[in-house]
């Protein structure tokens, strides 16, 4: 299986041609997004994520991509998402957190950097990260009760984290107002998300996921008493 272990790599393969050639006019960017561009992506484990900026995203104008499936699941890529100027200019009171990580977060392989100018209007980035902990508190007591169950002691802090720390990237700018850095910056700020070490007494990783809820309800609290 061909694997593609860097975005150098990526820009020196055909897939920029391919896709150029699959979109023809109708394609403005396409870039990548996601877990790829964080650090500890590992590419043997983990697909590029490629997303697409198009003139026109009908269903019918993605009928081409289907053909790229199997070269994509052999090079390990996965198309995610299909988005237009107009989508952009429209959701982004939806979806604020969502654009944020992508104007952030993004290299593109072909065309134009996506959301180049985008900041979120605060109050629609606050209720999106307000909504986005309550549903997650719901998730993590579920969890808490069934942790042990087919998995190790630690996946519930290792799934708590993958969904926490999306948010805490929004939380940060709304009070600093810039982007985190990187993950660690984003961990220092809260030590509560330090993964306890494996080979830990039940009673004590379970006091931890105990205090590691009430640790994001505290968070809750302060989001929702924001005045942005």
């Amino acid at each position: 299986m061909a694997k593609i272990l860097s975005i150098k790599e990526l820009h020196d393969s055909m897939w920029p041609e391919w896709l150029q050639e699959t979109f023809g006019a109708n394609l403005i960017s396409a870039f990548l997004h996601g877990d790829c561009l964080m650090e500890g992506f590992n590419p043997f484990k983990e697909p590029w994520q490629i997303s697409f900026l198009l003139q026109d995203n009908s269903p019918e104008k993605l009928v081409p991509l289907q053909d790229l499936l199997r070269q994509a699941e052999k090079f390990k890529l996965t198309f995610s998402y299909f988005f237009t100027h107009h989508f952009f200019e429209t959701a982004a009171d939806t979806f604020p957190l969502e654009f944020l990580h992508i104007s952030n977060k993004n290299h593109p392989i072909i065309g134009e950097a996506p959301l180049a100018a985008f900041k979120p209007e605060s109050h629609a980035l606050r209720l999106q990260c307000e909504r986005e902990l309550r549903g997650l508190i719901i998730r993590l007591r579920s969890d808490f009760v069934y942790r042990l169950r087919n998995r190790t002691s630690l996946d519930f802090f290792l799934e708590a984290e993958k969904n926490l720390l999306p948010i805490l990237y929004g939380v940060h700018f709304l009070e600093k107002g810039t982007y985190p850095e990187s993950k660690d910056s984003v961990r220092e700020a809260y030590p509560f998300l330090q993964i306890p070490p494996p080979g830990q007494k039940e009673s004590i990783v379970s006091e931890r996921a105990n205090n590691y809820i009430l640790e994001v309800e505290k968070i809750l609290h302060h989001v929702d008493s924001m005045e942005v």
